[in-house]
Protein backbone atom coordinates (compact mmCIF):
# COMPACT_ATOMS: atom_id res chain seq x y z
CA UNK A 1 0.00 0.00 0.00
CA UNK A 2 0.95 3.52 -0.58
CA UNK A 3 3.35 4.74 1.98
CA UNK A 4 1.87 8.13 2.82
CA UNK A 5 -1.87 6.94 2.71
CA UNK A 6 -0.86 4.30 5.07
CA UNK A 7 1.04 6.75 7.70
CA UNK A 8 -1.64 9.03 7.34
CA UNK A 9 -4.56 6.42 8.72
CA UNK A 10 -8.04 7.86 9.00
CA UNK A 11 -8.91 10.96 11.57
CA UNK A 12 -10.63 8.66 13.97
CA UNK A 13 -7.57 6.39 13.26
CA UNK A 14 -5.45 8.98 14.55
CA UNK A 15 -7.75 10.24 17.09
CA UNK A 16 -7.41 6.87 18.72
CA UNK A 17 -3.73 6.32 18.42
CA UNK A 18 -3.38 9.91 19.78
CA UNK A 19 -1.22 11.83 17.03
CA UNK A 20 -4.05 13.81 16.69
CA UNK A 21 -5.21 15.07 20.15
CA UNK A 22 -7.94 16.17 22.08
CA UNK A 23 -7.43 17.83 25.17
CA UNK A 24 -10.72 19.16 25.77
CA UNK A 25 -13.38 16.43 27.89
CA UNK A 26 -16.50 17.82 26.08
CA UNK A 27 -15.13 17.87 22.77
CA UNK A 28 -13.98 14.09 22.93
CA UNK A 29 -17.28 13.52 23.83
CA UNK A 30 -18.55 14.96 21.05
CA UNK A 31 -16.93 12.57 19.04
CA UNK A 32 -18.31 9.45 20.93
CA UNK A 33 -21.38 10.58 19.58
CA UNK A 34 -20.57 10.38 15.75
CA UNK A 35 -19.18 7.16 16.38
CA UNK A 36 -21.46 5.44 19.56
CA UNK A 37 -20.20 1.76 18.71
CA UNK A 38 -16.52 2.52 18.34
CA UNK A 39 -14.85 0.44 21.09
CA UNK A 40 -10.93 2.48 19.90
CA UNK A 41 -12.80 6.14 20.13
CA UNK A 42 -14.12 5.10 24.16
CA UNK A 43 -10.67 3.48 25.14
CA UNK A 44 -9.05 6.95 24.22
CA UNK A 45 -11.35 8.84 25.79
CA UNK A 46 -11.34 7.12 28.82
CA UNK A 47 -7.23 7.68 28.63
CA UNK A 48 -8.32 11.15 28.80
CA UNK A 49 -10.95 11.10 31.16
CA UNK A 50 -8.25 9.31 33.69
CA UNK A 51 -5.58 11.70 32.42
CA UNK A 52 -8.00 14.58 33.53
CA UNK A 53 -8.42 12.86 37.00
CA UNK A 54 -12.20 12.09 36.05
CA UNK A 55 -12.37 8.73 37.92
CA UNK A 56 -15.89 7.84 37.66
CA UNK A 57 -16.37 8.74 34.19
CA UNK A 58 -12.80 7.26 33.21
CA UNK A 59 -14.56 3.83 34.72
CA UNK A 60 -18.00 3.48 32.98
CA UNK A 61 -16.09 4.54 29.67
CA UNK A 62 -12.97 1.72 30.03
CA UNK A 63 -16.38 -0.67 30.49
CA UNK A 64 -17.94 0.79 27.69
CA UNK A 65 -14.78 -0.22 25.51
CA UNK A 66 -14.28 -3.26 26.87
CA UNK A 67 -18.02 -4.27 26.24
CA UNK A 68 -17.60 -3.08 22.58
CA UNK A 69 -13.93 -5.18 21.98
CA UNK A 70 -15.68 -8.26 23.38
CA UNK A 71 -18.44 -7.66 20.67
CA UNK A 72 -16.23 -7.49 18.32
CA UNK A 73 -13.87 -10.47 19.73
CA UNK A 74 -11.22 -8.43 20.33
CA UNK A 75 -10.05 -10.35 23.28
CA UNK A 76 -6.63 -8.97 23.70
CA UNK A 77 -7.83 -4.92 23.27
CA UNK A 78 -10.69 -5.99 25.74
CA UNK A 79 -8.19 -7.37 28.37
CA UNK A 80 -5.96 -4.17 27.97
CA UNK A 81 -8.96 -1.94 28.69
CA UNK A 82 -10.31 -3.66 31.80
CA UNK A 83 -6.98 -3.62 33.18
CA UNK A 84 -6.70 -0.16 32.23
CA UNK A 85 -10.05 -0.05 34.61
CA UNK A 86 -8.55 -2.01 37.56
CA UNK A 87 -6.09 0.19 37.86
CA UNK A 88 -8.65 2.73 39.36
CA UNK A 89 -10.61 0.63 40.73
CA UNK A 90 -9.61 -2.35 42.26
CA UNK A 91 -12.70 -5.32 41.16
CA UNK A 92 -14.48 -7.72 43.25
CA UNK A 93 -14.50 -11.17 42.67
CA UNK A 94 -17.52 -11.63 40.78
CA UNK A 95 -16.62 -8.30 38.29
CA UNK A 96 -13.76 -10.42 37.50
CA UNK A 97 -16.03 -13.72 37.38
CA UNK A 98 -18.36 -11.48 34.86
CA UNK A 99 -15.64 -10.03 32.79
CA UNK A 100 -13.87 -13.86 32.24
CA UNK A 101 -17.49 -15.35 31.82
CA UNK A 102 -17.69 -12.65 28.75
CA UNK A 103 -14.66 -13.38 27.15
CA UNK A 104 -15.56 -17.12 27.00
CA UNK A 105 -18.77 -15.99 25.34
CA UNK A 106 -17.46 -13.76 22.59
CA UNK A 107 -16.99 -14.54 18.86
CA UNK A 108 -13.21 -14.62 18.43
CA UNK A 109 -11.44 -13.48 15.60
CA UNK A 110 -8.09 -14.25 15.37
CA UNK A 111 -8.08 -18.43 16.01
CA UNK A 112 -4.02 -18.75 17.55
CA UNK A 113 -3.66 -15.67 20.12
CA UNK A 114 -7.54 -15.75 20.76
CA UNK A 115 -7.17 -19.66 22.10
CA UNK A 116 -4.32 -18.82 23.58
CA UNK A 117 -6.16 -16.07 25.51
CA UNK A 118 -9.41 -17.67 26.13
CA UNK A 119 -8.45 -21.07 27.40
CA UNK A 120 -7.28 -20.05 30.42
CA UNK A 121 -9.15 -21.09 33.35
CA UNK A 122 -9.94 -17.89 35.69
CA UNK A 123 -7.02 -18.33 37.51
CA UNK A 124 -4.92 -18.61 34.90
CA UNK A 125 -5.86 -15.47 32.72
CA UNK A 126 -5.57 -13.35 36.42
CA UNK A 127 -2.24 -14.56 36.59
CA UNK A 128 -1.18 -13.97 33.05
CA UNK A 129 -3.18 -10.20 33.13
CA UNK A 130 -1.55 -8.57 36.40
CA UNK A 131 1.91 -9.41 34.72
CA UNK A 132 1.60 -7.56 31.73
CA UNK A 133 3.41 -4.10 30.88
CA UNK A 134 2.20 -2.08 28.39
CA UNK A 135 4.16 -0.14 25.93
CA UNK A 136 2.88 2.84 23.97
CA UNK A 137 5.30 4.22 21.08
CA UNK A 138 5.77 6.69 18.35
CA UNK A 139 6.87 5.23 14.84
CA UNK A 140 10.21 4.98 13.84
CA UNK A 141 11.15 3.13 16.82
CA UNK A 142 13.58 0.06 17.37
CA UNK A 143 11.58 -2.17 19.74
CA UNK A 144 14.09 -4.89 19.34
CA UNK A 145 17.56 -5.51 17.43
CA UNK A 146 18.65 -8.44 15.89
CA UNK A 147 21.06 -10.42 18.49
CA UNK A 148 19.16 -9.04 21.60
CA UNK A 149 18.42 -11.03 23.68
CA UNK A 150 14.80 -12.88 24.16
CA UNK A 151 13.49 -11.58 27.12
CA UNK A 152 9.96 -10.44 26.81
CA UNK A 153 7.25 -11.45 24.61
CA UNK A 154 5.37 -9.04 22.87
CA UNK A 155 1.65 -9.01 21.75
CA UNK A 156 0.48 -5.92 19.60
CA UNK A 157 -2.62 -4.08 20.71
CA UNK A 158 -2.68 -1.56 17.99
CA UNK A 159 -0.74 -0.09 15.21
CA UNK A 160 1.54 -1.66 12.32
CA UNK A 161 5.55 -2.43 13.09
CA UNK A 162 7.83 -4.15 10.92
CA UNK A 163 9.79 -6.95 11.21
CA UNK A 164 12.91 -8.00 9.59
CA UNK A 165 14.42 -11.31 9.62
CA UNK A 166 18.27 -12.08 9.38
CA UNK A 167 20.18 -15.27 8.04
CA UNK A 168 23.65 -15.51 10.05
CA UNK A 169 26.40 -15.57 7.96
CA UNK A 170 30.31 -16.10 8.80
CA UNK A 171 31.45 -14.99 12.05
CA UNK A 172 33.20 -11.56 10.39
CA UNK A 173 30.01 -10.69 8.79
CA UNK A 174 26.98 -8.86 10.37
CA UNK A 175 24.27 -11.04 8.92
CA UNK A 176 22.19 -10.65 6.07
CA UNK A 177 18.64 -9.53 5.46
CA UNK A 178 16.54 -12.67 4.92
CA UNK A 179 12.54 -11.19 5.08
CA UNK A 180 9.96 -8.54 6.34
CA UNK A 181 6.91 -9.44 7.63
CA UNK A 182 4.05 -7.03 8.78
CA UNK A 183 3.11 -6.82 12.43
CA UNK A 184 -0.55 -5.65 12.94
CA UNK A 185 -2.96 -5.83 16.19
CA UNK A 186 -3.38 -9.45 17.51
CA UNK A 187 0.22 -10.39 16.50
CA UNK A 188 2.65 -11.52 18.84
CA UNK A 189 6.86 -11.54 18.76
CA UNK A 190 9.54 -12.45 21.20
CA UNK A 191 11.17 -15.85 21.53
CA UNK A 192 10.77 -16.89 24.66
CA UNK A 193 9.94 -20.68 25.12
CA UNK A 194 11.83 -22.84 25.14
CA UNK A 195 12.24 -21.29 28.74
CA UNK A 196 14.94 -23.35 29.66
CA UNK A 197 16.97 -22.53 26.19
CA UNK A 198 18.71 -19.01 25.85
CA UNK A 199 17.55 -17.34 22.13
CA UNK A 200 19.05 -14.18 20.78
CA UNK A 201 16.94 -11.71 18.35
CA UNK A 202 17.12 -12.67 14.52
CA UNK A 203 15.45 -9.76 13.71
CA UNK A 204 14.88 -6.18 14.15
CA UNK A 205 11.49 -4.75 15.08
CA UNK A 206 10.51 -1.20 14.33
CA UNK A 207 7.15 0.61 14.47
CA UNK A 208 5.37 1.87 11.26
CA UNK A 209 2.49 3.65 13.00
CA UNK A 210 1.73 4.88 16.75
CA UNK A 211 1.56 1.36 18.44
CA UNK A 212 0.19 0.20 21.65
CA UNK A 213 1.46 -3.15 22.73
CA UNK A 214 1.66 -5.27 25.78
CA UNK A 215 4.47 -7.47 27.13
CA UNK A 216 5.19 -9.96 29.60
CA UNK A 217 8.94 -11.17 30.50
CA UNK A 218 10.15 -14.41 30.12
CA UNK A 219 10.80 -15.06 33.73
CA UNK A 220 7.14 -14.13 34.89
CA UNK A 221 5.44 -15.88 32.29
CA UNK A 222 7.83 -19.16 33.07
CA UNK A 223 6.67 -18.46 37.18
CA UNK A 224 2.98 -18.00 35.50
CA UNK A 225 3.35 -21.61 34.12
CA UNK A 226 5.15 -23.34 36.95
CA UNK A 227 2.16 -22.37 38.86
CA UNK A 228 -0.36 -23.63 35.84
CA UNK A 229 1.04 -26.50 34.00
CA UNK A 230 -2.07 -25.70 31.58
CA UNK A 231 -0.43 -22.03 30.84
CA UNK A 232 2.75 -23.94 29.66
CA UNK A 233 0.79 -26.21 27.31
CA UNK A 234 -1.04 -23.33 25.85
CA UNK A 235 2.10 -21.57 25.27
CA UNK A 236 3.36 -24.25 23.34
CA UNK A 237 0.79 -24.37 21.19
CA UNK A 238 1.09 -20.49 20.73
CA UNK A 239 4.37 -20.89 19.04
CA UNK A 240 4.03 -23.90 17.19
CA UNK A 241 0.65 -22.24 15.36
CA UNK A 242 2.82 -19.32 14.81
CA UNK A 243 5.48 -21.18 13.11
CA UNK A 244 2.82 -22.66 11.11
CA UNK A 245 1.78 -19.18 10.24
CA UNK A 246 4.86 -18.26 9.10
CA UNK A 247 5.36 -20.81 6.84
CA UNK A 248 2.26 -19.97 4.81
CA UNK A 249 1.98 -16.31 3.08
CA UNK A 250 -0.10 -13.86 5.73
CA UNK A 251 -3.82 -13.18 5.25
CA UNK A 252 -5.74 -10.74 6.67
CA UNK A 253 -8.89 -9.94 6.57
CA UNK A 254 -10.71 -6.45 7.64
CA UNK A 255 -12.67 -6.71 10.65
CA UNK A 256 -16.18 -6.53 10.63
CA UNK A 257 -16.80 -2.94 12.74
CA UNK A 258 -19.18 -0.32 13.15
CA UNK A 259 -17.48 2.24 11.17
CA UNK A 260 -16.08 2.03 7.98
CA UNK A 261 -12.52 2.91 7.00
CA UNK A 262 -12.76 3.46 3.57
CA UNK A 263 -12.07 6.68 1.68
CA UNK A 264 -15.32 8.05 0.39
CA UNK A 265 -15.86 11.08 -1.73
CA UNK A 266 -18.69 13.52 -0.18
CA UNK A 267 -20.37 16.93 -0.35
CA UNK A 268 -21.65 19.12 2.44
CA UNK A 269 -23.96 21.60 2.27
CA UNK A 270 -23.75 23.88 5.66
CA UNK A 271 -26.94 25.50 6.04
CA UNK A 272 -26.65 29.78 7.20
CA UNK A 273 -28.77 30.82 10.10
CA UNK A 274 -30.07 33.32 7.72
CA UNK A 275 -33.29 31.72 6.06
CA UNK A 276 -32.73 34.26 2.77
CA UNK A 277 -28.96 32.85 2.82
CA UNK A 278 -27.55 30.03 0.15
CA UNK A 279 -25.72 26.74 1.97
CA UNK A 280 -21.85 26.68 1.63
CA UNK A 281 -21.29 23.69 -0.83
CA UNK A 282 -18.02 21.82 0.07
CA UNK A 283 -16.52 18.59 -1.30
CA UNK A 284 -14.36 16.62 0.75
CA UNK A 285 -13.54 12.97 2.01
CA UNK A 286 -13.92 10.74 4.55
CA UNK A 287 -12.97 7.60 5.86
CA UNK A 288 -14.80 7.32 8.69
CA UNK A 289 -18.33 6.60 8.90
CA UNK A 290 -21.04 5.08 10.99
CA UNK A 291 -24.93 4.78 11.21
CA UNK A 292 -24.26 7.79 14.16
CA UNK A 293 -22.15 10.09 11.83
CA UNK A 294 -18.67 10.79 10.16
CA UNK A 295 -15.81 12.36 10.18
CA UNK A 296 -15.19 14.34 6.93
CA UNK A 297 -11.71 15.98 5.82
CA UNK A 298 -12.74 19.16 3.62
CA UNK A 299 -11.43 20.39 0.48
CA UNK A 300 -8.43 22.63 0.32
CA UNK A 301 -10.81 25.37 -1.07
CA UNK A 302 -12.34 25.73 2.57
CA UNK A 303 -11.19 29.03 4.02
CA UNK A 304 -13.90 30.80 5.09
CA UNK A 305 -12.93 30.87 8.81
CA UNK A 306 -11.90 29.75 12.28
CA UNK A 307 -13.27 25.66 12.00
CA UNK A 308 -14.98 26.77 15.71
CA UNK A 309 -17.27 28.71 13.58
CA UNK A 310 -18.85 25.70 12.18
CA UNK A 311 -19.88 24.34 15.53
CA UNK A 312 -23.98 23.83 15.56
CA UNK A 313 -24.15 24.16 12.39
CA UNK A 314 -26.81 22.22 10.45
CA UNK A 315 -25.25 20.09 7.54
CA UNK A 316 -26.61 17.97 4.69
CA UNK A 317 -23.99 14.90 3.69
CA UNK A 318 -24.20 13.55 0.46
CA UNK A 319 -22.97 10.95 -0.37
CA UNK A 320 -22.64 8.03 -3.90
CA UNK A 321 -22.46 4.70 -2.16
CA UNK A 322 -21.39 1.81 -4.48
CA UNK A 323 -24.66 -0.44 -3.54
CA UNK A 324 -27.03 2.39 -2.84
CA UNK A 325 -29.89 2.71 -5.55
CA UNK A 326 -29.54 6.63 -5.50
CA UNK A 327 -27.37 9.16 -3.12
CA UNK A 328 -27.73 9.05 0.03
CA UNK A 329 -28.85 12.30 1.66
CA UNK A 330 -28.28 12.94 5.48
CA UNK A 331 -29.14 15.69 7.43
CA UNK A 332 -26.86 16.28 10.60
CA UNK A 333 -24.77 18.63 12.93
CA UNK A 334 -21.37 19.52 13.51
CA UNK A 335 -20.55 18.23 16.90
CA UNK A 336 -16.36 18.41 16.37
CA UNK A 337 -13.90 20.26 14.32
CA UNK A 338 -10.41 21.04 14.42
CA UNK A 339 -7.71 21.94 12.02
CA UNK A 340 -5.73 18.75 11.73
CA UNK A 341 -1.87 18.43 9.44
CA UNK A 342 -2.72 16.32 6.69
CA UNK A 343 -0.27 15.54 3.58
CA UNK A 344 1.75 18.29 4.64
CA UNK A 345 -1.19 21.07 4.74
CA UNK A 346 -3.38 22.08 7.41
CA UNK A 347 -7.04 20.65 6.26
CA UNK A 348 -10.39 21.53 8.31
CA UNK A 349 -11.88 18.68 9.52
CA UNK A 350 -15.18 18.42 10.65
CA UNK A 351 -17.35 15.33 12.62
CA UNK A 352 -21.04 15.45 12.17
CA UNK A 353 -23.50 13.57 13.93
CA UNK A 354 -26.48 12.35 12.06
CA UNK A 355 -30.14 13.25 12.44
CA UNK A 356 -32.82 10.81 12.03
CA UNK A 357 -33.06 9.46 8.29
CA UNK A 358 -35.10 7.62 5.88
CA UNK A 359 -35.16 3.61 6.30
CA UNK A 360 -33.48 3.46 3.13
CA UNK A 361 -30.43 5.70 3.79
CA UNK A 362 -30.11 3.65 6.81
CA UNK A 363 -30.12 0.17 4.77
CA UNK A 364 -28.17 1.74 2.56
CA UNK A 365 -25.73 3.04 5.30
CA UNK A 366 -25.77 0.06 7.35
CA UNK A 367 -24.44 -2.22 4.53
CA UNK A 368 -22.20 -0.18 3.89
CA UNK A 369 -20.34 0.00 7.26
CA UNK A 370 -20.82 -3.49 7.90
CA UNK A 371 -20.70 -5.21 4.69
CA UNK A 372 -19.30 -8.93 4.49
CA UNK A 373 -15.40 -9.56 4.97
CA UNK A 374 -14.88 -10.79 1.54
CA UNK A 375 -16.61 -7.58 -0.23
CA UNK A 376 -14.34 -5.40 2.32
CA UNK A 377 -11.61 -7.75 1.57
CA UNK A 378 -12.20 -6.64 -2.86
CA UNK A 379 -12.82 -3.28 -1.78
CA UNK A 380 -9.30 -2.82 0.07
CA UNK A 381 -7.71 -5.14 -2.70
CA UNK A 382 -8.88 -3.10 -5.33
CA UNK A 383 -7.92 0.64 -3.05
CA UNK A 384 -4.50 -0.99 -2.92
CA UNK A 385 -3.91 -1.34 -6.61
CA UNK A 386 -5.04 1.92 -7.20
CA UNK A 387 -2.65 3.45 -4.65
CA UNK A 388 0.65 1.93 -6.24
CA UNK A 389 -0.53 3.08 -9.90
Amino acid sequence: MNDRFETQGSIVQRIIDGSVTIDSIGEFENVTKIFPDDPGIYRAFADLLAQKKSIDAAVNAYRKATRLFIDLGMTLQAIVSKILEWRIVQPSHQEGRTFYSDLRRAEVQEASLEDFLTRMAYPEIVAFMVNLVRVRLPAGKIVKKFGDPENDIYFVVSGSLKETSFRALAEEKWGAEKSTADLAENDFFGDVYPFDQQEVSQSDVETITRVELVKISKERLRTVCNKYPNVELLVRNLYGTHSESREKEPSRTVRKTARHKLPTKVRLKIFPQEPDKSPLVVDGITEDISSGGACLVLGAKYRTGHPAGLLGKNVKVEMNLPKAVANLNILGTVVWSKEVPQEGETSIVVGVQFKEMSDDNRAALDDYCFGSEGEQNLIWSLWESYMKH
